[in-house]
């Protein structure tokens, strides 16, 4: 499942083979591995409704690439998590 929260990347994706979006080759490349040995399905999903994934992503800025583990959960996270379990949207807000 790939949720995502922007209808524009989903039709970037969707639409790769036509697309000169600058990031064209990207979206190829995702769809390289889309059409791997498995079933991937794409949807949209408010990022209101979301927080807990918007939070990861945005930590991940912090970070340099590659993966990280944490053994500690993050406070603010524990607070997106119990949001996204209890069904609660928020409106947007810079955090």
């Amino acid at each position: 499942m790939l949720n995502l929260d922007s209808n524009t990347v989903i039709a970037i994706i969707n639409n790769s083979e036509e697309s000169n979006h600058r990031h064209g080759l990207l979206a190829l490349e995702i769809n390289r591995l889309l059409n791997l040995d498995w079933e991937v399905k794409i949807s949209h999903v408010f990022r209101e409704g979301n927080f807990a994934a918007n939070f990861l992503a945005r930590k991940g800025h912090d970070f340099p690439f590659g993966t990280h583990q944490f053994d500690v959960c993050y406070p603010e996270f524990r607070l997106w998590i119990s949001y996204d379990v209890m069904g609660i949207t928020q409106q947007r807000v810079s955090y």
